[in-house]
């Protein structure tokens, strides 16, 4: 009986795809690669499970979002972006060159997200001020953009 038991846990670890046992950074890897050769579904589990392993990592969402994006899962996609960039994903060239997310880029929340994220910067001291006489606005207030936006979804 007990080398039926360790066989039913080898096969149930098996079927679990070794996850359980992979860190955060070689299922990020993975995803990756999964990306890579055009197995969505792969890389989402692998995304996915990066996520569930270090929650605050940002690249991690990255794949996700590009993975789901490709399996036609616009809404879960957009979040796991503006996930990614609420943890501090700011790369924009490889948000805006990422063909993987190409599914999205129509959609006014991609819009709205990236405007929010990206803005151009606040003119720097000593620049003239706004055109109605007041203040221009400051960097605080962008920098707040992305966490506002995550709420409105």
């Amino acid at each position: 009986m007990t080398r039926i038991s360790v066989l039913a846990a080898c096969l149930l670890l098996a079927a679990c795809g070794g996850d359980m046992f992979a860190n955060a950074k070689t299922l990020r890897t993975q995803a990756a690669e999964s990306l890579a050769q055009k197995n969505y579904g792969i890389a989402a589990d692998k995304a996915h499970a990066a996520t569930l392993k270090a929650p605050k990592e940002a690249e991690a969402y990255f794949l996700l979002a590009q993975a789901q994006a490709q399996l036609g899962r616009k809404n879960a996609a957009m979040a796991s972006l503006e996930t990614a960039i609420v943890n501090g994903f700011t790369d924009e060239e490889a948000i805006k060159g990422s063909a993987n997310l190409e599914p999205l880029r129509k959609a006014e929340a991609y819009r709205e997200l990236m405007a929010a994220t990206f803005a151009p910067a606040a003119p720097a001291d000593g620049a003239a001020p706004a055109a109605d006489g007041g203040e221009a606005p400051k960097p605080e207030a962008q920098a707040q953009a992305p966490a506002e936006s995550a709420q409105k979804h």
